[in-house]
């Protein structure tokens, strides 16, 4: 769920585009981007800079009691970190994080968060490749704590709606909508274990 792109400012009409793909209020998400830009160096976060986002978000939350347990909101954002960083540079840009502001985004419906993030990342026109639908599968079964294996859901993806060597973005879609334990993910949120304490030195 990540890509390879260098830190770079992100254009309004790129914004525009985002407000109207997934419904964000155009005046909320400059307020994301500004946030973005005042945390990031060289617009690029690193795991330290999202936690530090992540936690101002969680104030703004609705579920928000202010009494979140801090090892248990770096270990959500960790996590969130490690799935949208998939090249592994230890670093998210701009669009990874809203990728990954709008995967949480569960008052967006899962069918326009998953378009979103396929038609942000892949450029093979409607169909997923089976390098990166597998890497998709992975990531979601990881982010959601779903035991799965990614081989395993992309042969019965690839014996039911491969074409040409890929699959319909639609396909590839519908199959996590109907997928009960990724449907659940999908509407429910996700689910971060809380780490063990730290030990006392």
């Amino acid at each position: 769920m990540g890509n390879r792109q260098k830190g770079h400012s992100t254009p309004a009409w790129e914004l525009d585009a985002i407000s109207n793909l997934v419904g964000i209020p155009r005046n909320q998400l400059d307020r994301i981007y500004r946030d973005f830009k005042r945390v990031s160096k060289d617009y690029l976060l690193n795991k330290y800079e999202f936690r530090r986002i992540y936690k101002d978000m969680l104030k703004y939350s609705p579920s928000n009691d202010n009494r979140s347990d801090n090892r248990m909101n770096n270990a959500f954002a960790d996590k969130i970190f490690n799935t949208f960083d998939q090249d592994r540079s230890g670093r998210l840009t701009f669009d990874e994080f809203i990728s990954a502001y709008v995967m949480l985004q569960n008052k967006i419906n899962p069918q326009t968060r998953l378009n979103f993030v396929l038609d942000h990342y892949s450029h093979n026109n409607g169909y997923i490749t089976p390098n990166m639908g597998r890497r998709l599968v992975q990531d979601m079964s990881n982010l959601y704590n779903i035991n799965t294996d990614p081989m395993q859901v992309w042969r019965s993806l690839e014996t039911n709606d491969m074409i040409n060597g890929r699959i319909p973005q639609e396909a590839f879609v519908n199959y996590f909508l109907q997928h009960p334990a990724y449907s659940a993910a999908l509407y429910n949120g996700i689910q971060v274990p809380l780490p063990p304490p730290s030990p006392i030195l």
